[in-house]
């Protein structure tokens, strides 16, 4: 939700959410009143975010997802499309793509390819990438159903609600809060068990003896079979070709880490690929990708099993969620930092690869720190930073780097109280400065002054961008 704040359209998908209790219940049917419940993933004194921990379903999230992307005039969406293969050369990628209706063939060149192709993908099939993990934890079939369950639970919905009986054993979500659910069940292949064998008739049976109301008017609306898979790509980048999403790392539904990985996963790689093809950035800056998002990866990976199997720490989910930090080139740590493990906390404080802490910078708690980042690097310096700024300009002029280095609202004043609030989060004084990514996690930051703020700036945005290997 944070991303798409600083994307603009957090309003669009708060609209389109609905209330589910962000939790895990376990119990005998849906509508048991005693229920066993995980931690809440978001807690009660909740300030870390200016946004919302959202329930909002993958179908009604898409369509705004795809009227986002549709407005910006590079985008060519393309539906019924399939790419037929792929192959690289020393200008970068030559891709055939074909229309599945008219059977029509047509070859696209491109610098880079994302292979954005969910937990099948041909594209790492092609390469040749193995996925490495616990892999296939259980089969299973959803049950896509309507029924009016709302007026039958003594509760609200919770994001996942686990349950088992002697009649049936699955996996139970909402997906409009009203009265449209999933209903996941294992099945067994192999034990020579077919996803077939569930008809419509047995569909409805099962989700009866799920809720545990064997009159339920249910309307199954489709029957999918799917894997619970837990593994990782051995490699997210081959050449021009990086991985991102489910292509790179497949994860159970619990705690819906999944979508949420993904979506991270290219909010770090694109602005890196802009800024190559932009020529502001070193070609180095593209091998930060797999270096800082794999671990970030690999452990929600393994807290998603975790969930399932009620194994492993007991670490709140904010911690996954918005407290890791990277560790790459395009971070520097200064010496209070090099002792931090790559998993922080959720707390105010700007330890270089973490995520930009989040403060209210306005009294009706309207604009979020967070709201200054997103499109390029944003420079921040203390109230008495003036020699800081103007070095910020001075460089990223003469680097040619996309940056902001005063403040980045319009109309937002910063009251004294506010100003010593954020700066004291951010870990700077009066004097101090920090960098923040257009990913909105923290490059390099500095407590006070230096004698020579162009060349120690200069310096740092070298590192960052990789630009002592040359620009793209």
């Amino acid at each position: 939700m944070e991303i798409f704040r600083s994307l603009g359209f957090q309003d669009d998908v708060h609209r389109a959410s609905f209330k589910a209790e962000p939790r895990i219940a376990f119990s005998r049917v849906l509508t048991d009143e005693e229920l066993g419940l995980s931690p809440s993933f978001r807690p009660d004194d909740f300030d870390a975010s200016p946004e919302e921990w959202t329930s909002c379903s993958q179908k009604e999230l898409e369509p705004i997802l795809l009227r986002v992307a549709s407005t910006h005039r590079q985008a060519q969406l393309l539906f019924g499309t399939q790419l037929l293969g792929f192959e690289e050369t020393g200008k970068g990628i030559t891709a055939q793509i074909g229309d599945r209706a008219t059977g029509r063939r047509r070859e696209v060149r491109c610098r880079f390819l994302i292979a954005a192709d969910g937990s099948k993908s041909s594209i790492r099939q092609q390469l040749g990438l193995r996925m490495l993990g616990p892999g296939v934890l259980n089969h299973n079939v959803s049950i896509h159903f309507s029924a009016p369950l709302s007026r039958h639970l003594p509760h609200g919905p919770n994001f996942l609600h686990f349950v088992q009986n002697q009649d049936v054993t699955g996996m139970f979500v909402a997906t409009d809060g009203e009265s449209s659910w999933a209903f996941a069940v294992p099945h067994g292949p192999e034990h020579g068990e077919s996803s077939d064998s569930i008809t419509r008739e047995r569909a409805v049976e099962l989700v009866r003896q799920g809720t545990g109301i064997p009159g339920l008017d249910v309307e199954v609306a489709g029957i999918v079979p799917w894997r619970m898979e837990a593994d990782s790509a051995e490699r997210w980048r081959v050449g021009s070709v990086f991985l991102a999403g489910d292509a790179a790392h497949r994860m159970t539904p619990a705690g819906g880490l999944g979508m949420n990985t993904a979506i991270q996963d290219v909010h770090n790689l694109c602005w890196k690929l802009a800024a190559v093809l932009q020529g502001w950035a070193g070609w180095g800056l593209l091998d930060t990708y797999e270096a800082e998002r794999r671990p970030v990866a690999q452990q929600n990976l393994e807290r998603s099993v975790d969930l399932v199997t009620g194994r492993g720490e007991d670490r709140p989910a904010l911690d996954f969620d918005i407290g890791f930090k990277y560790a790459s080139s395009a971070v520097i740590h200064d010496e209070g930092d090099l002792s931090e493990r790559m998993n922080g906390d959720d707390g105010p404080f700007a330890h270089s690869g973490s995520r930009a802490p989040h403060v209210w910078l306005d009294r009706n708690r309207q604009f979020s720190t967070l709201d200054w980042y997103g499109r390029c690097f944003t420079f921040l310096a203390g109230v008495d930073g003036k020699d800081w700024r103007e070095a910020a300009a001075k460089v990223a002029r003469e680097m040619q780097v996309p940056m902001l280095a005063s403040q980045p609202i319009a109309g937002i004043q910063v009251h004294k109280t506010t100003e010593e609030t954020w700066t004291a989060a951010y870990g700077i004084g009066a004097t101090g400065a920090a960098l923040i990514r257009p990913d909105g996690h923290v490059a390099w930051r500095r407590a006070t002054g230096v004698t020579c703020a162009t060349s120690v700036l200069r310096s740092v945005l070298e590192r960052v961008l990789s630009r002592r290997d040359g620009a793209a």
